[in-house]
């Protein structure tokens, strides 16, 4: 996993730079003939896995050879550490004689990714206000998140995707118009998705973005057979008839 948001935060910085890349198996970034591949490597001190390095590879006529190493052995968001990941793509680029990146902490992710990032989080909030309309779950006016036009999931359902409050914030400012250049310098900076800013955009914003409201789901709209609540009211009606 680590590997993983190292590569797309390096993938960020090759897309804005042009040097190609791919991760199969791994991160490998190529400028002509030239190659370069990040590996993980741990250190095995008595029996416990103690250090955790990223490591870079230049693959020449001489054979591959590391040149440059990222610790990664403190746990958290790689991409967040901005200065870190920077500087080991500089020292790709350098090695790859392309370019430098731009100075550390003055870019994010690509406009791409931070879209991935949102959408992949709205379809899956989307699933699960599926189920809660089919399971009945949410009733009409009861009080939720809204999503989207539609969509609507607990509080609960909500803190399980985005289980903090940078996160939540970053989801509510991104479901109304924001500055892309500004999100993406500020990915990971808690300050700029504040609870303020969040709440200046809903203030500001229209019914299609994230929100907490009341439910505007009707009888009309829940699937009602499907949990037999149709069937158990029309035995409950035909026993009173009954009776």
């Amino acid at each position: 996993m680590m590997l993983h948001d190292l590569t797309l935060a390096l993938a960020d910085r090759a897309c804005r730079t042009g040097i190609s890349w791919n991760t199969d198996p791994t991160p490998i970034f190529r400028d002509g003939d030239t190659e370069i591949g990040v590996v993980l490597e741990r250190d095995r001190p008595n029996d416990h896995y103690s250090h955790l390095d990223a490591q870079a590879y230049l693959h020449d006529a001489d054979g591959p050879w590391c040149f440059a190493r990222f610790n990664l052995t403190e746990p958290g968001d790689i991409p967040s550490n901005v200065t870190g990941t920077d500087d080991l793509a500089s020292r790709i680029a350098d090695r790859l004689h392309h370019p430098q990146f731009p100075k550390a902490g003055t870019y994010g992710p690509t406009p791409g990714r931070m879209s991935d990032w949102y959408h992949g989080i709205e379809r899956r909030f989307a699933d699960m206000s599926e189920e809660n309309l089919r399971t009945r779950a949410i009733e009409p006016d009861e009080e939720a998140y809204h999503i989207c036009t539609g969509v609507y999931v607990t509080a609960e359902q909500f803190a399980s995707l985005l289980p903090s409050p940078m996160l939540a914030n970053r989801f509510v400012m991104m479901s109304f118009d924001h500055n892309a250049d500004q999100a993406s310098l500020h990915w990971n900076d808690w300050d700029y998705w504040s609870d303020e800013a969040a709440e200046t955009a809903v203030a500001d914003g229209d019914e299609d973005g994230c929100y907490w409201t009341g439910c505007m789901w009707d009888e009309d709209d829940y699937p009602d057979r499907l949990d037999g609540t149709v069937a158990e009211e029309t035995a409950e009606a035909s026993a009173k008839t009954k009776g």
